[in-house]
């Protein structure tokens, strides 16, 4: 395998960041176009991995761009047009579980959206010892699947070291869509996603907290942190 699979909080930099999602900024928003290719990016990465080893992993997950820690909270208020949609509470679950031989960080996410739907689903994730995050399991509703097994295959949540213009599976799996990431724009605090999975979300992450911002471009709706 090659270099891997190895209280209220509305910081000022996330609040603009959020403010520009609700005016359905596109991928150049502004947030600053630093030298995109002088860092490693997810070069020599095997993305999706057919089988994680157990040796390339570390425990617990402490990415700067999306730090799991056991216990840890964040809410989101979700909204469409001038009115409040919902919430989203994305909790990291004390437990790990185990795949493929390493212990795995259980992130659930419960959303809850007008009309009374509600869905829950956990993902799971592992950092390997360069500090890539990699999704390699998940349950919800509709599926439930572990890297190495039914040959489903582990993707990449996070790199260690984002870079514009980078773009990977966010796992593979027999039966299921095949999510995939692109780093759309970036400064030194904050990383833009676009993710397409059937449909296209923009996701925003803030080094040091974690997801900020998400907006559906289907439907039409954002989430901010309001929590966390």
């Amino acid at each position: 395998m090659t270099r891997g699979l190895r209280g209220v909080r509305r910081p000022r930099a996330a609040a603009a960041l959020a403010a520009g999602l609700v005016l359905g900024l596109t991928g150049c928003a502004g947030i600053g176009q630093p030298a995109p290719y002088d860092s490693p990016g997810i070069n020599g990465l095997v993305i999706p991995t057919p089988t994680p080893a157990p040796a390339d992993f570390v425990e617990g997950v402490d990415n700067p761009w999306l730090p799991l820690a056991p216990g840890a909270r964040w809410t989101y208020d979700v909204t469409e047009g001038a009115g409040t949609r919902g919430r989203i509470d994305v909790d990291v679950l004390d437990d790990t579980v185990p795949v493929a031989g390493l212990e795995a960080t259980a992130v659930r996410t419960t959303t809850a959206l007008g009309g009374g739907t509600t869905s829950v689903e956990t993902n799971l994730y592992a950092q390997d010892g360069a500090g890539n995050v990699w999704l390699v399991g998940a349950d919800s509703e509709d599926a439930s699947w572990r890297a190495g097994e039914d040959g489903a295959e582990a993707g990449l949540a996070m790199p260690a070291d984002p870079r514009l213009g980078d773009g990977w599976l966010s796992y593979d799996v027999p039966g299921l869509p095949r999510p995939s990431a692109t780093i759309e724009d970036q400064s030194s605090e904050l990383v833009q996603l676009r993710n397409e999975a059937g449909t296209t979300s923009r996701t925003v992450h803030e080094k040091g907290v974690g997801l900020v911002g998400l907006e559906d471009l289907d439907a039409g709706w954002t989430a901010q942190l309001v929590e966390g």
